[in-house]
C-alpha cells in the first residue's frame, strides 16, 4: 500500500515518539511511504534521517494554530500528488489537518489515538479508523460510540528489537586478578555497588517524579545504599532540583537531564532496577525502554502498565502516590537476587515477543490491511 503520515505538532510526547516506529514497520513491510512533519519538528526530522527515513520525509510549511480551522491547501496538495491509499494522522493536530484537507478527496484518514480523556477522544470521532493502544483504550472509545468494527488494538513498540543479552556469567579462575586486572563480570543476579534505580520521562507532575526522590529519601533514612538517576526535562525540572536538594539527596539523586538515543541505552544498560511511580501512562513508552534492556520494573498500575503487565508476575507494582510502598518495594527486589533476575528475564521476554519492531511490525500491517479493507466509513 501507499500510506502517508501525517505530524503536525512539535512535541515528543507518546503519540510522537510513535512515529518513527510507525514508519520503520511499514517501511520493513514493503508499504510506500510519504512522511509530512511540521518545519517546526526539527528534532523529529532529525531522528528520521538518522533512521534512514530522510528520503521519504517532506517539511510542511505555514501550519500555525491561527490557521487550525482553515483547510491546508498546501498539505491537499502533497497528499492528493502521492496518491496514497490511507492516510495516518498522529495526535490531534495531525489528524484534524489531515482530516480537513481531504474532505471529499475518498481516501481514508485514520488516527493513532493517545489520549484516554472523554473529550479529546471526541476529536477523533470523524475519523474513518483508530488505533488504540490497549484494551482499556479501545473499550474508552466504544463507550464514547465509536465504530467498534473500526478500532484496532496496536500496542505500542520501539523501533529497535531487544538487543541479545549478555552472558555474564564469571568464568572460572585459578586464582584471583592482579592488582589493576579487571576481575569477572557480574552475573545477572549480581547489583553494582551501590545499585543503581533509575527512570526518566518529562517533568510534569503527573509523572510522579517526586514520590520517588521522596522513597530514595526513605531508603537513605533505613539504611539502603543506593544511587538513582532520574533522566528528562520539563517544566517541573526547577522543582525536583529543590526537592532533592532540600533532602541532601544530591550525591544520590542525579539529574542528567534530556537523553538523546545513545545516551539512553547507556543509561538504562547501567541501571540494576526500572522505577515508573507515574500517575497517569496511557500507555508508556517507558516500559518498553526498560523491558528492551531486561531491567526488572517496579510501576504503579497506570493504564499502560496494567496492559503491558497484565500477568502479575512480569512486574513488580506499588500503589499511587505512596512513597513508603514504593521504598518498601524497591528495597525488597534489592535483596532478592534470583526475585529480580526473574523479573529482568521475563521482561526481556515481553518485549521481544510483544513490543520489539518486528512483533509491532506485524500488528500494524494487520490493522492496516482490514482499515484499508473497510474503506471510508
Amino acid at each position: 500500500m501507499k500510506i502517508s503520515l501525517v505530524m503536525i505538532s512539535t512535541g515528543l510526547g507518546g503519540v510522537q515518539q510513535s512515529l518513527v516506529p510507525y514508519a520503520l514497520a511499514m517501511k520493513e513491510r514493503g508499504h510506500q511511504l510519504q512522511i509530512l512533519v511540521s518545519q517546526r519538528a526539527q528534532s523529529m526530522i532529525a531522528l528520521l534521517g538518522e533512521r534512514g527515513l530522510g528520503d521519504q520525509v517532506e517539511v510542511l510549511e505555514g501550519i500555525w494554530k491561527l490557521h487550525r480551522y482553515l483547510p491546508h491547501a498546501g498539505l491537499r496538495k502533497r497528499i492528493l500528488d502521492f496518491a496514497p491509499d490511507l492516510v495516518l494522522g498522529f495526535a490531534q493536530m495531525g489528524f484534524i489537518e489531515a482530516h480537513r484537507a481531504l474532505r471529499g478527496s475518498g481516501i481514508p484518514v485514520l488516527t493513532r489515538v493517545g489520549t484516554m480523556k472523554s473529550k479529546r477522544m471526541g476529536r477523533f470521532r470523524n475519523a474513518d479508523g483508530w488505533l488504540a493502544t490497549t484494551t482499556e483504550m479501545k473499550a474508552a472509545l466504544k463507550a464514547q460510540g465509536f465504530d467498534e468494527e473500526r478500532i484496532f488494538i496496536v500496542p505500542n513498540f520501539l523501533a529497535e528489537n531487544s538487543p541479545e543479552p549478555e552472558d555474564n556469567s564469571p568464568e572460572p579462575k585459578e586464582s584471583s586478578p592482579e592488582p589493576g586486572e579487571k576481575g569477572p563480570e557480574p552475573s545477572e543476579q549480581d547489583l553494582r555497588h551501590p545499585p543503581r534505580i533509575g527512570s526518566l520521562g518529562r517533568f510534569v507532575p503527573r509523572k510522579g517524579f517526586g514520590v520517588l526522590i521522596d522513597a530514595v529519601d526513605l531508603l537513605r533514612e533505613r539504611g539502603v545504599e543506593l544511587e538513582s538517576t532520574i533522566a528528562g526535562d520539563g517544566k517541573d525540572l526547577d522543582t525536583m532540583k529543590a526537592r532533592v536538594e532540600e533532602r541532601g539527596l544530591s550525591r544520590i539523586v542525579h539529574l542528567p537531564g534530556w537523553l538523546g538515543h545513545s545516551d539512553k541505552a547507556d543509561f538504562l544498560q547501567g541501571l540494576d532496577l526500572f522505577v515508573c511511580s507515574s500517575l497517569d501512562e496511557p500507555f508508556g513508552f517507558v516500559y518498553l525502554d526498560a523491558m528492551r534492556f531486561g531491567l526488572p520494573v517496579v510501576t504503579t498500575p497506570t493504564v499502560g502498565a496494567r496492559f503491558i503487565f497484565s500477568d502479575t508476575d512480569t512486574a513488580c507494582w506499588t500503589p499511587f502516590e505512596d512513597p513508603t510502598a514504593l521504598a518498601d518495594a524497591i528495597q525488597q527486589l534489592l535483596s532478592d537476587d534470583d526475585r529480580r533476575a526473574a523479573l529482568g528475564r521475563q521482561s526481556r521476554h515481553l518485549y521481544t515477543t510483544a513490543f520489539s519492531l518486528e512483533a509491532g511490525a506485524r500488528n500494524l500491517d494487520l490493522a492496516l490491511g482490514q482499515v484499508h479493507a473497510l474503506g471510508k466509513r
